[in-house]
């Protein structure tokens, strides 16, 4: 940050120098350079951090839950709901009637490429 702030300094002393000099066409276009440059490359860089912050939020991941009951076969896969560990109990089994409905695991998707 203290370099962009001194490339910013060097740039527009460059600038003011560069309408104050009414001398050489050597020093008139050193002064455009530098500034030139100084400002350049603040503004590409500050452009590039910016562009960085905007790619560093990825989708979301989804995650769902695995369902099973202890009883019988039955196995569901849900969306993950917030609260909800491995091996809670959740109620009834909608096949056998009975409460061993549990969450046997849970996982997440991986983002998806662009």
């Amino acid at each position: 940050m203290i370099l962009y702030i001194v490339l910013v300094l060097v740039g527009f002393y460059a600038l003011v120098n560069l309408v104050q000099v009414g001398g050489s066409p050597i020093s008139e276009a050193l002064y455009f350079v530098v500034a030139t440059l100084a400002l350049g490359f603040v503004a590409f860089s500050l452009m590039r951090v910016r562009r960085s912050f905007a790619l560093a939020n990825p989708a979301p991941n989804r995650v769902f839950e695995i369902v099973k009951c202890k009883q019988c076969s039955f196995k569901q896969i849900k969306n993950f709901a917030l609260g909800d560990y491995v091996t809670k109990t959740l109620g009834l089994c909608t096949q056998c009637n009975t409460s061993n409905l549990f969450i046997d695991g849970i996982y997440g998707e991986p983002p998806q490429r662009r």
